[in-house]
């Protein structure tokens, strides 16, 4: 598989994010800070929706179970665009 850049990624997160919130009436800009559950109002279960479509979007199993496992056991639980990217790009881009 070619290398995907992160800014690929990112245009492509925030596709997926504005076709989400589309269809909560969401007006508000997202950038790489913006958090997904706190600004964006997301929940679990769309959080893994969303990491699904990424698999479905690159043909690719990347381990988002392990990612949420490691969010929740920070004592500060919050997820940014940025860093969903840094962890696809991480995992999508890996030689293994």
């Amino acid at each position: 598989m070619t290398e995907i850049s992160k800014e690929s990624i990112f245009n492509t997160l925030l596709e997926m994010l504005n076709q989400m919130l589309d269809d909560w009436e969401y007006s508000g800009g997202i950038t790489a800070k913006t958090f997904l559950v706190s600004d964006l109002g997301l929940e679990s279960l769309d959080i893994v929706v969303l990491g699904e479509t990424i698999q479905k979007k690159y043909n690719k199993t990347l381990p988002f179970a392990w990612f949420l496992s490691e969010i929740g056991q920070r004592e500060v639980r919050y997820i940014c665009v940025e860093e969903f990217v840094e962890f696809i790009d991480k995992h999508l881009n890996s030689n293994k």
